[in-house]
């Protein structure tokens, strides 16, 4: 609940129609121009220009790995492509229509209401003000218009339905037996002739990357937390201002309830209330019956066979008028007869929690820790990179002036650590630099997480190298004998399926029948399935064999074949609905294509071989 901002970040982002559901639809920029090296963007749609700025805040300024950029930008340029069709159809957002969308958002909503202080308090978090937002909201809306007006056109016809129906429904009955190469190691010897060719034919294998010791520091957030000092007085009054937020009280509720419907005429509601009156009464002069009561004479099929038990609830979980009786009730007290548009009530409050601020403070403290820690940081980070550049010869002067502790590491590549805080491409990179491995200097400070930064220079260093081939012959010889043992179990199968195809016994271990279609066989390859399936089976037994990796050569028995279900009306219903929807997706594409013969898309040249 402290963190409340930063954990909802991704659903403001998806609300904002950044990424749009049935954007993705494939990356690739075959028949794109590309930009010069000299421009400043990213991609071009029309006149329209999609920057590192752009990209960005698409993603909520989370850094992008860079395979991944182009998979955001084509997103990005195929929402570009709707947006500029939708202004050529001039498409607009009603401001109600615009209004209800915001309001219904979850993630500023309090108690299931839109509440406007949260709203301004996560629009904060995302440094964007509510017309900005809300022009993102009215260009996703505008989208999703247009996006429906073309993927709702797809149609199914019955007999399309009645033949995939036919095809996903059908079964075969399948067991399979499997030669697997283990089986045939016993039989096959690799010489030493043979090590020393596979060694030289396959040198690059055996060559192990350039790797690096290193020593580092690391200056983070959360190091400089513990460090702050918090009172008594600060952490009460925190708890005092947010109290309703953090320390949300739940009341243990029994009730008794005599339906009376919102619209029953007055005559007969004063009567259902005169009952409710004498059940009161009873209540009153011996509480301890209140269960008992309940289960005889309470209306509320959900409760009643519990003695009217309710459970813990919090506010915001029942009709006002009950929640308003429960909450100003003390522990153990009966109240007087509560109207609903259920009917009548009687309560009997049985227990009341609600986390209190011992049970908070630890949270608080560090809540608050962590909230000077943040001013502190930005300041002293930049003391840390100041001082890693100036004194670039050691990491001794900022190890002292922030009272660091200076780290080793195991051999880094330029790919991959052990450690995970020097385990990141950015600072691996930079390990790897001439300043850095050559120079001998510190590395710039490099953020490798959320508020840490990390520095580190060079110990030792081991360029490439092909290792040696005792070192790597054991390994040789097993991957050799593999391959010889696969060949013998593929031409023993081969040999085996034709023997069962004439008619001859062949003695296998045959595993378990299966009920096999052609959507639920994950096991089997898709090759194998469709020779399966293509079986004839009409007069006898068939046999299929193949090649599986990691298992040898598996032969498939087939037996007989199971019909497909008819399509009842619900399912008939879910596989309408659902084909509907991948031709819409197929409608869309085909639509995005139209647009890109009318409206010229270029990407940067960097970018373009980046998706090759």
């Amino acid at each position: 609940m402290f963190d409340f901002v930063h954990n909802n970040k991704t659903a403001v982002q998806v609300i904002l129609g950044l990424i749009s559901v049935g954007l993705v639809v494939g990356i690739g920029f075959s028949g794109y121009e590309a930009m010069g090296q000299g421009d400043d963007y990213l991609a071009k749609v029309g006149k329209s220009r999609i920057t590192e700025r752009e990209l960005a805040q698409a993603i909520g300024n989370q850094a992008v790995p860079d395979e991944m950029k182009p998979m955001v930008i084509e997103q990005l340029v195929r929402q570009q492509l709707l947006q500029e069709k939708a202004r050529e159809l001039r498409l607009a957002v009603p401001d109600a229509v615009l209004r209800d969308a915001i309001a219904a958002i979850p993630a500023f909503q309090v108690d299931g209401k839109f509440d406007a202080k949260r709203y301004q308090e996560m629009l904060a978090s995302q440094q964007m003000s509510p017309t900005q937002f809300e022009e993102k909201v009215k260009q996703d809306l505008i989208l999703r218009q247009l996006m429906d007006g073309v993927m709702q056109t797809g149609f199914v016809s019955n007999s399309q339905m009645q033949r995939l129906n036919t095809l996903m429904g059908e079964k075969r009955e399948v067991s399979s037996a499997v030669l697997s190469p283990e089986l045939y190691l016993s039989q096959v010897t690799v010489s030493d002739a043979e090590i020393k060719q596979y060694y030289n034919a396959n040198q690059a294998q055996f060559k192990s990357p350039d790797r690096a010791k290193l020593e580092y520091v690391t200056f983070s957030q959360a190091d400089l937390a513990a460090q702050q000092v918090v009172s008594d007085a600060e952490i009460q009054k925190y708890f005092d201002e947010h109290k309703a937020d953090i320390a949300k009280e739940e009341r243990k509720v029994s009730h008794i309830l005599l339906n009376a419907a919102k619209d029953l005429k007055a005559e007969e509601k004063a009567k259902v209330r005169a009952q409710a009156e004498q059940i009161l009464a009873e209540v009153k002069k011996n509480p301890a019956q209140f269960a008992a009561l309940a289960k005889a004479k309470s209306q509320d099929p959900g409760s009643a066979a519990n003695g009217g038990d309710l459970g813990f609830f919090a506010k915001g979980a029942m009709v006002k008028p009950f929640e308003d009786a429960a909450f100003k009730m003390s522990k153990g007290q009966i109240s007087e007869i509560v109207e609903t548009d259920f009917g009548f009530h009687i309560l009997k409050l049985d227990d009341i929690k609600g986390a209190n601020f011992d049970d908070l403070k630890p949270q608080i403290e560090q809540q608050l820790k962590l909230e000077k820690a943040q001013a502190a940081f930005q300041s002293q980070s930049e003391k840390f990179s100041e001082i890693v550049y100036q004194q670039a010869d050691s990491l001794k002067p900022v190890a002292d002036a922030l009272k660091l502790k200076i780290e080793q590491s195991g051999w880094v590549t330029r790919t991959a650590a052990q450690e995970p805080q020097l385990n990141n491409p950015k600072l691996l990179e930079a390990a790897f630099t001439d300043d850095v491995l050559k120079k001998k200097h510190n590395s710039e400070a490099i953020e490798v997480g959320r508020g840490q930064l990390v520095s580190v220079r060079v110990l030792a260093f081991q360029p490439t190298q092909t290792q040696p081939l005792a070192d790597v012959s054991a390994g040789i010889v097993s991957k050799l004998k593999q391959e010889k043992a696969l060949k013998l179990a593929a031409t023993d199968g081969e040999a085996k399926l034709k023997a069962l195809n004439s008619g001859a016994q062949v003695a296998l271990a045959w595993g378990e029948t299966q009920a096999l279609s052609r959507i639920a066989a994950p096991e089997v390859a898709e090759s194998d399935l469709k020779a399966i399936f293509k079986a004839d089976t009409s007069k006898q037994q068939a046999y299929v064999g193949a090649n599986v990796a990691g298992k040898g050569y598996v032969i498939y028995k087939v037996g007989k074949t199971i019909p497909a279900p008819t399509l009842s009306a619900e399912n008939k219903f879910k596989m309408d609905e659902n084909l509907s929807r991948m031709y819409g997706q197929v409608e869309l594409s085909a639509y995005l294509d139209a647009i890109k013969k009318d409206i010229k898309v270029q990407y940067s040249k960097q970018l373009a071989k980046k998706a090759e």
